[in-house]
């Protein structure tokens, strides 16, 4: 807020929780949109009827709640705040792996309830090997991390050549099915599109390496909770560790929330402070730039709408 107000000219309306009616009364006074949380969507109805609209941000890498189609069609660019989450988002996916690798939480509610249970059970992650599904600036903190830890890397995103994959050091797998039949942890960092919706169901499951563990920090739809919930009830996998899930807040009924092989948490992985301040900055200083017409496209999704004359 202090870097908006830096620029006089600029007029900064604050909907704190606003409803779906609250944004679409709004944004057609707007010239451009900062979306902090992701809900209500930004959808094609509102974009339309938002004749100013110039530019809309995302504060976060995330914009699955942005008719992006939309916003192209009226040449409005979608700014991502780039970098400024990516460590600290990658950092609690080494988190949920250690977690379950050391039955970190398990563990401790166990003693905390009085047991005391010597024994094995915990793994290396050393010597294991990790597949990161989606490349991007997250993908590749979680990779590098996790090579840090003597992990051996396996990345599936079919948008970055194979080359930029192994000029860090790391394969590409053939295939999402060959990934996740040699991987021992399952990283999701990749987008929630049409096409990412429920990509790890029940025949993406079955195909993974009995024992394998499943970590998500990228959008809940990317799972099929139901067919996850029965592929750890059927112990086929290790456990899961999930930032995100389906249905935000869960249900009481969610069956992943009865399980001691699955770690939650509540959609907190950028939720640090410095991470958060980058983050907050950025999308202001994205907004401004959109407004100037100094965008980096670097940062923008749909960068296509820069191009156009």
């Amino acid at each position: 807020m202090r870097k908006l107000a830096e620029r006089p000219e600029v007029a900064v309306c604050v909907l704190p929780a606003p409803s779906a009616i609250e944004l679409a009364r709004a944004l057609p006074g707007a010239d451009g949109v900062v979306m902090v949380m992701e809900q209500p969507a930004l959808t094609a109805e509102v974009i339309d009827r938002s004749p100013r609209l110039r530019v809309a941000c995302r504060m976060g890498a995330g914009y699955d709640n942005f008719d992006v189609a939309a916003l192209t069609r009226r040449r409005i660019p979608l700014v991502t705040t780039g970098t400024a989450n990516a460590r600290t988002v990658a950092e609690h996916a080494l988190y949920l792996m250690l977690a379950l690798a050391k039955r970190g939480p398990a563990l401790d509610r166990a003693v905390k309830s009085g047991a005391w249970p010597r024994g094995f059970g915990a793994i290396e992650l050393a010597g294991l090997t990790c597949l990161v599904v989606g490349y991007g600036r997250i993908g590749r903190q979680v990779a590098r991390l996790a090579a840090a830890f003597g992990m051996r890397i396996v990345v599936v995103d079919p948008h970055v050549p194979e080359e930029a994959i192994a000029l860090e050091g790391f394969a590409r797998a053939d295939s999402l099915a060959a990934g996740l039949a040699s991987a021992d942890f399952i990283v999701l960092a990749c987008a929630h599109t049409p096409v990412t919706r429920h990509l790890i169901d029940a025949t993406r499951l079955a195909q993974m390496k009995p024992g394998a563990f499943l970590v998500n920090v990228a959008r809940g739809p990317i799972i099929d909770e139901s067919a996850l919930a029965t592929a750890l009830h059927d112990r086929r996998l290790g456990g899961a560790g999930l930032d995100v899930l389906e249905t935000e807040p869960p249900r009481a009924g969610n069956p992943l929330l009865a399980r001691d092989d699955v770690v939650l948490t509540p959609h907190t992985a950028a939720y640090v402070r410095t991470a958060f301040d980058r983050t907050a900055l950025a999308c202001a200083e994205n907004a401004l730039a959109g407004l100037d017409g100094r965008l980096d496209p670097s940062l923008v999704v749909n960068a296509e709408v820069l191009r156009q004359e």
